[in-house]
């Protein structure tokens, strides 16, 4: 089962109780149906829960019953009315004048209620939204093939401090989140805060593989860097040493010397713990300055 369908599924355990949000409910499922007309409403899903939250839904709303066929081959559900006195009832719930046959576009009056503004966009969402899984990138979007509505709906979400992007895709336009903060608190508001936290989770998991990621190639990056400048300083001794011996080096940082030919992996504090006395490490680098310095200066000699 696709995230998309996990969350409607999760909104479709909502009880539907109150017949205000009830009825915002249903009209969000309508305005973003495959047909809502006054002569016809079809409503095409693949969402089983949702196929079987319309009837009780539709009835507690508009005392409509609605019959839900078996699902097609390719597991879609389409639902009809076309009963003319149901289709008036429910135009005359909604605000419309079942004459004047005008349907696709917003009327408030019928979602005055906070609580039924978020019924209405769940109804919005089950209809026509789908949200991509918390492992992808963040995508929640809303689509409708009436662009005045788009406008409508995206001008109710604003009043309702949420703020969601509109874009148009060949006939159909869009209402859409990419960030997972707009679109879980969406999805919360709505009532769906189990897809919601898991988008969170998922963005804090995501985070923390980053950090983690982050810390591990700067110190990897670190170890190369410590470990060429190793290489670099051990070669430049020995070339120094088999052109001049020892003697060229002061006795003072012979144990230096020794030390770090002995162990090319060993980091600067543990080179600067093993001398006798100990010194620290921003010591320890300075030796080994002034040792290349020695070396770089007794090749070029030998060379000359």
């Amino acid at each position: 089962m696709s995230f998309s369908s996990e969350t409607k599924a999760e909104l479709c355990r909502i009880p539907v109780s109150r017949t205000c949000c009830a009825v915002a409910e249903a009209y969000g499922i309508l305005l973003f149906a495959h047909t809502f007309s006054h002569t016809k409403i079809c409503m095409v899903t693949s969402s089983e829960p949702l196929a079987r939250r319309i009837p009780p839904l539709f009835t507690r709303a508009f005392s409509v019953p609605v019959h839900v066929p078996d699902a097609s081959a390719g597991g879609r559900f389409t639902i009809k009315i076309t009963e003319p006195s149901q289709i008036a009832r429910i135009f005359s719930a909604l605000g419309y004048d079942v004459k004047y046959h005008v349907s696709y576009h917003l009327n408030r009056n019928v979602i005055d209620e906070e609580c039924c503004r978020a019924a209405f966009l769940r109804g919005v969402f089950l209809a026509a939204g789908a949200v991509a899984g918390p492992e992808k990138k963040t995508h929640l979007e809303l689509s409708t093939s009436h662009h005045t509505l788009c406008r409508e709906v995206m001008s109710l979400m604003l009043d309702m401090d949420l703020s969601p992007k509109l874009a148009a895709r060949k006939t159909a336009s869009l209402l859409y989140w990419k960030d997972s903060a707009g679109a879980e608190d969406f999805l919360t508001l709505i009532g769906a805060p189990l897809a919601a936290m898991q988008m969170m989770q998922a963005k804090v998991e995501k985070q923390l593989r980053n950090t983690v990621n982050r810390q591990v190639n700067c110190e990897t990056a670190n170890v190369i860097k410590a470990s060429n400048a190793a290489a670099e300083q051990i070669a430049t001794i020995r070339a120094a040493l088999e052109k001049g011996g020892w003697e060229v080096f002061p006795d003072a940082l012979h144990e230096t010397i020794r030390l770090r030919l002995e162990d090319s992996t060993a980091s600067l504090a543990e080179l600067a713990a093993r001398l006798d006395p100990p010194i620290s490490k921003p010591g320890l680098s300075h030796r080994l300055r002034r040792i290349v310095t020695i070396a770089k200066r007794v090749t070029e000699e030998q060379n000359t």
